[in-house]
């Protein structure tokens, strides 16, 4: 932004800057404008990356000449007329053709200006003749950072006005000289969103904004300016642990300093903050105006509780360790560059450092270091890991997974309680009087000021990123000397705090037990070494790098990686069982997405169920949350009992409990939590039986498993109804032609895709139909019995008209294992006996994976049908597909996806569904049929669907025009709309939006219905369906809404409809995503949100969602898929 000729020029970097803080445009707009002066902040180290980017940049430029292209070099002019004379030699270059067009100048003649390293002639028409121009632009960085795709999309939407025609895309030239390429429209949308609100808020004068603190503060050239504001202001930002949503709530009530909170009693407690966080705050807040009024630091004490503050401490010992890492979130998903760790020798701090600057030597290091540890500890058994906040737990469990490497050494630092997180104590512990609970400003009260160069991780962030560019080892020892102290402070905070707990114990009177060592755990060592020696013969003669591997090197390293994937999966679910166990209620509720607690008694009289149960039914209460608690078996953590759940509904906040009438007079649960992990030991073999064939014949031997190999491989189908590597699917999907597909299927795989309302369960019934009739035995799967009921509901539905007679069973394994016919005489029993399975008479069997896996059915089945197969891991399907010659995927990978709680090697997490797409959101026709039709939703739902989802494959039956709904308000007609609904301080959910869509639910009932049919209805409130991401908007919107209307979590709603959805997101803006952002805009539940939808799809949600800042190109493009719903909503 600066002033040209006397006229504001606009550039990239200008939207880029407003991205990161609004505040920030309306200091550089004041800076431009006269009002303010800043003085300069480059830098020594700012000019050198500046000069090391122009080296690239040359160095790219001499690669494409010494290539023999065209080259033509725009030479840059000062002043306003010198920009109008570069645009115009840019495009008269643009229209001679030139190959490349260096250093052109892209100019709207008015106000925005830009200079794209590089233009590309490519074969597409446009406004020039047959060809038109992408952009290209050079990075020194060695990933692709969010805000160059934001630069890129500025420089193409200049180019689309000189060429006539928008870019399909992006290119960007890193310093590894990789190139990576990107597709405009999975970032257009909201880059015009971010363009649209910044000229708003520019055109305003950019007034009104307030320095609220965000990331970019760590490195904005304000922020001691915006610092000083903040402190002259006594802004509520300054209490620590304060959220951006308190202090909008506190400000509502006229609390909207650290002073006023400090002195405000407890009737101005806001409605929505609860009593205990609101005393905390104030409490918090008291003592940091003590330290400024007096210069003391302080700190109180907090009253003991069992395992909680210092009760979370063990006993010392001398071989204990002091442990801190570093870590880069800009490197391509994250890199730990340094492991710093400190042993304490005759009293005095001994550090070792590991390190790694790339993905290989990030292995390396974290062997290393794992290593250490473990040697030290057997030789220490008593000993154990301090850190300070969960970020190296984390991130150890993260490296096990994604390198799959000293899995069972991590396992045990977790099941064992080796790892101490400081932190936790401190909070838990005591109070201190600083603005902030880091570790630098606790270590006020136990050590001097540091004297690094180096002072905090955001600095050791940007360092080791200027390492990456200039590589001068200096910077590398300074980030060792600071990671050095941080190690050293760990020490010294463990010992203040073993003072501070012999003085809670004097002055409470309490017994504070050093926290006790848990039960021994031993793992399977006999599998560990079968494993161990399967993967070796695996990987026999495979390189490290797997970047360099060939294609079936890189099939049997992925299928080594395979062979722990259930283990991984549990070891995170084990650990989140144990830290449940010690969790209290408010953990489980703010922090933890599957337990339910705060449970009280209802109130309700305990119902007696008749014999022969000697039941009782007990009713609890519970307050808004997000869990995942439903019918079925889940633990009392106090108690370590099994709790039988009969019923629970968000709406009311209450769950029914089954317990034994003898256990009467038993204290009721306060919490539920997720039971232990499944048994997947007969998984696990299936995959050890795969594995071992392939080791000892090959990935491309004849015999057994040749469709899993197929899958593995991610080979094309064979079929008899066609030539491997023709297109299955010439044109539109056609029922007949999969018919001769699957029947055609030679020890091979079929993957049916199918879009919501397709009718993929329709397709599938008669796909089986075809089968049993000519003889085959066909086996049906899923991950739920509840989608293998629907499938097998419709086998049974059309097996009449189909004229076709079978013996099928259902296997059972507890309650709502059972399929329940609708015919009067089934074709379909159920069996709990594996005997019956593998009679040969029955021709239908239908199970789980624990069904499929086991060895009995090893190769008995001509056809497994995986149906929802978008929602199960390739391992999975792999252990499943033992059983059978063919496989048949039935699913759709951009509707729910599978659940995984582990990280896993490259691949090894995906879905089997996600790994045979790849790169790819439809599958193509050469590699599977996509059912490109849909029977539900109106051509202009459709749209949005098609396009953001679909690669825009995906049509509307032509019955689906006749629906609409005719009303007299604002919503009426097709398509999506848009509800913005104004917002502050909301996480999980939001009274406003629930007043808003029962305002308009008010109005739209009684309106005319017209069905695909062509018959018109009264509209009811069951024609509406209300779809959110948090069960506590569930609860919020039942209030509000009349009854009968349809609301509930995504999940809850998949292969269901309705005339017209709502989807309400809850969340006020990015400051209060209570998960991660890739939850809240996940494509996938934003595309089953929308496709429940006959006529109308309605977004409801706060305008800050549309503006928020991503961290990643992946990000951007979920973030884009909203933007550009708005876009269509508001055409």
């Amino acid at each position: 932004m600066e002033r040209v000729d006397d006229r504001l020029i606009l550039s990239a970097s200008d939207l880029i800057d407003f991205l990161e803080c609004p505040h920030l445009t309306h200091l550089d707009l004041q800076v431009a404008t006269g009002r303010l002066k800043l003085e300069a902040t480059r830098t020594d180290s700012a000019d050198l990356v500046a000069r090391k980017g122009d080296e690239h940049e040359l160095a790219h430029l001499a690669a494409i000449k010494e290539a023999g292209l065209d080259v033509v070099t725009i030479e840059s002019e000062r002043g306003f007329d010198g920009l109008r004379r570069g645009a115009d030699r840019t495009l008269e270059a643009m229209r001679a053709g030139a190959e490349v067009i260096y250093q052109g100048v892209l100019f709207d003649g008015e106000r925005w200006r830009g200079h794209a390293d590089f233009l590309e002639r490519v074969d597409r028409p446009s406004g020039l003749g047959s060809w038109s121009y992408e952009v290209a632009d050079t990075k020194l960085a060695r990933r692709v950072k969010p805000y160059f795709l934001v630069q890129l999309c500025f420089y193409s939407q200049l180019l689309e006005r000189l060429q006539g025609t928008a870019p399909e895309w992006t290119h960007v030239v890193l310093g590894s000289k990789a190139r990576e390429s990107f597709r405009l429209a999975e970032f257009s949308a909201y880059y015009r969103r971010l363009q649209d609100r910044f000229l708003r808020v520019l055109e305003a004068g950019a007034n009104g904004t307030y320095p609220d603190p965000v990331e970019h503060c760590g490195i904005c050239r304000w922020s001691a300016h915006c610092d000083a504001r903040r402190e002259a202001d006594d802004h509520l930002s300054l209490v620590a642990n304060m959220r951006r949503s308190q202090v909008a709530r506190l400000s509502e009530v006229g609390i909207t300093t650290v002073t006023e909170l400090a002195r405000a009693n407890g009737d101005q407690r806001p409605a929505r903050i609860g009593r205990h966080t609101y005393e905390a705050l104030r409490e918090q807040a008291t003592l940091q105006v003590v330290q400024r009024e007096t210069g003391e630091y302080r700190y109180d004490l907090l009253t003991p509780e069992t395992g909680r503050g210092f009760a979370r401490l063990p006993e010392p010992s001398p071989g204990d360790l002091f442990f801190d890492m570093e870590g880069d979130p800009f490197f391509d998903e994250g890199l730990e560059y340094l492991f710093g760790v400190t042993t304490i020798e005759d009293g005095q701090p001994r550090f070792r450092a590991f390190w790694a600057i790339d993905r290989t030597e990030e292995k390396r290091a974290f062997e290393a270091f794992i290593d250490f540890t473990m040697e030290h500890l057997e030789r220490h058994p008593a000993a154990h890991v301090y850190h300070y906040a969960p970020y190296e737990p984390t991130a150890l469990k993260r490296l096990m997974g994604l390198h799959a490497t000293r899995e069972d050494e991590v396992d045990h630092l977790l099941r064992s309680q080796k790892l101490v997180d400081l932190y936790a104590v401190v909070r838990q512990g005591l109070r201190i009087s600083q603005p902030s609970y880091s570790i630098k400003k606790v270590e006020a009260f136990y050590m001097p000021p540091r004297e690094t160069d180096v002072t905090d991780g955001g600095d050791s962030i940007i360092e080791f990123e200027r390492y990456l560019d200039e590589r001068d080892p200096a910077i590398l020892d300074a980030i060792e000397r600071y990671n050095e102290d941080d190690c050293r402070s760990t020490w010294l905070l463990r010992e203040w705090l073993l003072e501070r707990r012999t003085e809670a114990i004097e002055r409470f009177g309490a017994d504070i037990p050093f926290r006790a060592p848990p039960d021994p755990y031993q793992p399977d060592k006999e599998e560990a070494a079968e494993l161990d020696a399967l993967r070796r013969a695996l990987l026999e003669g495979i390189g490290d790098d797997i970047d360099e591997l060939t294609d079936d090197e890189r099939s049997r390293w992925l299928l080594a990686q395979l062979l722990d994937y259930h283990r991984r999966e549990a070891k995170p679910e084990w650990w989140a069982y144990f830290e449940r166990l010690d969790a209290d209620d408010e953990q489980l509720i703010e922090l933890d997405t599957e337990a339910l607690a705060g449970l009280t008694d209802a109130g309700i009289y305990p119902e007696v169920l008749p014999p022969p149960s000697r039941s009782l039914i007990h009713t609890l209460r519970f307050p808004p949350q997000e869990h995942k608690i439903a019918p079925g078996d889940f633990i009392d953590p106090a108690t370590k009992k099994g709790v039988a759940v009969e019923s629970i509904d968000d709406g009311t906040g209450l769950v029914r409990i089954r317990r034994a009438a003898k256990r009467r007079d038993e204290p009721l649960p306060r919490a539920l939590i997720p039971g232990q992990p499944y048994d997947t030991s007969c998984q696990r073999a299936a995959l050890r039986r795969f594995a071992e064939d392939v080791a000892a014949h090959g990935l491309q031997a004849d015999g057994a498993y040749q469709a899993l190999r197929e899958v593995l491989r991610r080979q094309l189908p064979r079929t008899t109804a066609c030539s491997q590597g023709e297109s299955l699917q010439s044109c539109e999907f056609n029922l007949e032609a999969a018919t001769r597909i699957a029947e055609g299927l030679d020890s091979s795989h079929l993957f049916i895709q199918g879009p919501p309302g397709s009718g993929k369960t329709y397709t599938g019934a008669h796909l089986i139909l075809h089968l049993l009739d000519r003889g085959c035995r066909v086996g049906v799967a899923s991950g739920s019995h509840k989608a293998i009921h629907k499938l097998l509901e419709e086998v049974e539905r059309f097996a009449p008209k189909a004229g076709v007679s079978f013996r099928g069973l259902k296997k059972t394994s507890g309650p709502g294992s059972e399929y329940s016919s609708k015919l009067a005489e089934p074709y379909i029993d159920n069996t709990a006996e594996i005997d019956d399975i593998l009679d040969h008479d029955t021709r239908l069997v239908a199970g789980t994976a624990w069904l499929f896996a086991r060895p009995e059915l090893d190769g008995t089945l001509d056809y497994l049908f995986i149906d929802e197969a978008g929602q199960l891991s390739l391992a999975d399907a792999l252990a499943m597909g033992t059983a059978a010659r063919n496989l048949v995927l039935l699913g759709d990978p951009q509707q729910l996806a599978q659940v995984s709680q582990a990280v896993h090697p490259p691949g090894a997490g995906a879905s089997v569904l996600e790994h045979l797409l790849g790169e790819h959101s439809t599958i193509p026709p050469e590699r599977g049929l996509f059912i490109d039709e849909t029977r539900r939703m109106h051509p202009d739902v459709c749209r949005f669907v098609s396009e953001v989802v679909y690669e825009g494959r995906l049509e509307s039956y032509a019955d689906c025009a006749r629906q609409r709904i005719d009303a007299f308000g604002e919503l009426t007609g097709t398509g999506v709309r848009y509800l913005p609904v104004e917002h502050t301080g909301n996480a999980r959910q939001s009274p406003e939006e629930a007043a808003v869509i029962a305002h308009h639910i008010s109005d739209l009932i009684g309106a005319r219905y017209t069905k695909a049919n062509g018959e018109t209805v009264e509209l009811t409130a069951g024609d509406i369906m209300v779809v959110t991401p948090y069960n506590a908007q569930v609860r919020c919107l039942r209030a509000q809404l009349p009854d009968g209307v349809q609301i509930g979590t995504v999940d809850k709603f998949q292969g269901q409809q309705a005339a017209i959805i709502f989807f309400s997101m809850a969340t006020s803006s990015g400051q209060e995503i209570p998960r991660n952002l890739e939850f809240l805009f996940s494509r996938n539940r934003l595309n089953v949100a929308v496709s429940r939808a006959r006529c109308l799809a309605v977004l409801a949600c706060s305008p800050e969602l549309l503006h928020i800042r991503c961290r990643s190109a992946d990000q951007m493009r979920l973030v884009n898929a909203l933007c550009r719903l708005v876009e269509m909503a508001n055409a």
